[in-house]
């Protein structure tokens, strides 16, 4: 008990019944226990984001430098591949676009026979299919199955999307989810198809007006058809471009090239060679997809436009346009009928002027190689008597 009464004495004992209802020790209050911890929970997120929040903020990441359209596509490729999960993901497209890229895949997946078959028949029918094969991926592994997806695009061409992965096998629900990428895709090579034909239009214009303005202000044929070809290569996205004039007994002189270097012969017979007598009889522009090295095509040139040169029922020579790497289109096909009109027309504008200046005593030598030339002496002779 003394033990009780130390401890008593020590450390009184007041509650209610001895004090009228106060404590010395009160409990702490509930709801100043609440708003301390949430002041304590505002400090700490101040000084430190908890995980929460660190979850739901912005992502931050890293700007990407874009320097060429090889990087653009990268970024496209990977961003559709996690968002499809694909381990490997590559298009091949036809012309007009004609482009074909691939995202974490090593070499071309239709160098595979069976590959390039299943393409083929996805580009025809135009469903979804899947088949096993082993292709190599660009992380070091192996893909073990492919899904192929038809992807169609504007302005009449059509290609197809190939999803990779490693594995796992595509379901049908993967097949649904291929036709949104590929839409997303077919998209993005609009997007790009739109830039390019914008940029072919404004060279386009820029060239004709050019070539008009050779027409009416040129006064030397030599000077004006060399002038001609090199708008022709530097401006409309030609390697090459040669202008041919007929002469008097049937044959075709080259007469300005762009580059400098020519082919092998300056003069050619037309009978002796099957493209440029079609060009001259049917009068028409004929398209070489597969340039053979004859002595009239250009150094490695692969494709070739050949476009006759007539005016008022005239044929005057040929045009040549040709490409090293990149094939021609139909619409390159229809543009080099109208720039071989405004070349013939200058050639005749600049020959009428020559024979003018000729008739009136400016030019001492006769242009020998106009097939009217002999009308225009005989003209010349019967006046004078």
């Amino acid at each position: 008990m003394a033990d009780d009464a130390d401890l008593t004495a020590a450390y009184p004992r007041r509650d209610a019944e001895t004090d009228g209802g106060e404590s010395s020790l009160s409990e702490p209050r509930p709801g100043k226990s609440f708003r301390a911890a949430g002041d304590r929970i505002v400090r700490q997120e101040s000084a430190a984001p908890s995980v929460v929040t660190r979850l739901l903020g912005a992502p931050m990441t890293a700007a990407r430098t874009v320097a060429s359209d090889e990087d653009a596509w990268a970024v496209r490729l990977a961003a559709l591949a996690t968002l499809a999960q694909y381990d490997g993901l590559a298009f091949v497209v036809e012309d007009p676009v004609g482009i074909s890229r691939a995202h974490n895949v090593v070499g071309d997946p239709l160098a595979d026979p069976a590959i390039r078959a299943l393409v083929d028949e996805t580009r025809r029918s135009a469903a979804t299919a899947r088949m096993p094969a082993a292709v190599q991926l660009a992380d070091g592994r192996a893909a073990d199955v492919l899904l192929a997806a038809p992807l169609v695009l504007a302005e009449g061409s059509s290609g197809v999307l190939i999803a990779f992965r490693v594995g796992r096998s595509f379901t049908a629900a993967d097949a649904v989810n291929a036709y949104g990428v590929a839409e997303l895709l077919a998209l993005e090579l609009a997007r790009r198809f739109d830039r390019r034909r914008d940029d072919a239009d404004r060279r386009q214009a820029l060239a004709l007006y050019e070539l008009g303005r050779l027409a009416i202000f040129g006064d030397d044929i030599e000077a004006t058809l060399h002038a001609a070809v090199t708008v022709l290569a530097n401006t409309v996205d030609h390697d090459v471009a040669h202008i041919w004039i007929s002469l008097s007994d049937g044959s075709l002189e080259l007469r300005a090239a762009q580059p400098q270097f020519g082919p092998a012969l300056d003069i050619v017979r037309p009978r002796d060679h099957g493209v440029l007598s079609e060009v001259l009889v049917q009068r028409r522009v004929v398209r070489v997809d597969e340039a053979m090295p004859v002595a009239w095509v250009p150094p490695d040139a692969r494709a070739l436009l050949v476009a006759p040169l007539v005016d008022r029922g005239r044929s005057l020579g040929l045009l040549v346009l040709g490409r090293a790497r990149e094939l021609y289109g139909p619409e390159d096909v229809d543009f080099a009928g109208v720039v071989a009109s405004f070349i013939a027309r200058l050639v005749a504008a600049t020959a009428t002027d020559a024979r003018e200046r000729f008739r009136e005593g400016v030019l001492a030598q006769p242009i020998a190689e106009w097939r009217d030339e002999r009308e225009m002496l005989e003209e010349l002779s019967s006046q004078g008597n």
